[in-house]
């Protein structure tokens, strides 16, 4: 079994050249042929049509994302070229102080750049309509400007490999898998929660056995 996997430039741009470098090394080991910088023509039941070149598959998985929600169009406001409404550093719709937009309907630059539709970008955004409401009740003076602090990016690539970029610091392979573990047991909410997963992941780890399917080792091709 071999796979082939189309990706965009902008997808490794989130880490740095060499963590980079690593996630493709990685995923080559794991048999999978990535290709760069090339469009994507026709989809049909005998594959897949880049550029010049018919790759004959019998599945494909197509995972470039879901339309942004129509906010936009119901606030009738200025979105940008990926249909997510332009908002203030107050995290407010402009001329509309009482509309707040947060998460991947929202578009907010900081730093000359948009920031990206994450979970993290989300979370640090949900709380500030939330404490600005509160001061707004209260007769209290506005906050400062929204702004998103980094804390890290992480991905993993198969079983036992992560690359973790935060501030100064990078890891990649398995050290940065378990940070990546760690920091998502973490973030579960329950301790009940956390403790079940982390026992969970143990047997997977240790038996091999898992109910989620990842690439995690190289076939030969069928």
């Amino acid at each position: 079994m071999s796979f082939l996997l189309r990706w965009e430039h902008h997808h490794f741009a989130t880490f740095s050249e060499k963590l980079s470098e690593a996630a493709m090394r990685r995923l080559t080991s794991l048999g999978v042929d990535v290709r760069l910088g090339v469009a994507v023509q026709v989809i049909d039941e005998k594959g897949v049509v880049m550029g010049n070149e018919r790759v004959r598959a019998k599945t494909v998985v197509w995972t470039a994302g879901v339309a942004p929600s129509p906010a936009g169009k119901w606030l009738g406001t200025v979105v940008d070229r990926a249909g997510r409404v332009r908002i203030q550093p107050d995290i407010t719709v402009p001329e509309h102080a009482d509309i707040f937009v947060i998460g991947d309907t929202a578009s907010l630059d900081q730093d000359g750049h948009p920031l990206r539709g994450v979970a993290q970008v989300a979370m640090q955004q949900g709380k500030y309509p939330a404490m600005s409401i509160i001061r707004r009740v209260a007769g209290h003076s506005p906050l400062l400007p929204f702004r998103y602090f980094d804390k890290a990016n992480l991905a993993v690539v198969g079983r036992n490999f992560a690359v973790l970029q935060s501030a100064g610091s990078q890891l990649s392979g398995f050290i940065g898998w378990l940070v990546w573990a760690f920091i998502h047991i973490q973030f579960l909410a329950e301790a009940s929660l956390r403790f079940s997963v982390f026992l969970q992941w143990t047997w997977t780890y240790i038996s091999g056995k898992r109910t989620a399917r990842l690439i995690i080792r190289q076939r030969a091709n069928d």
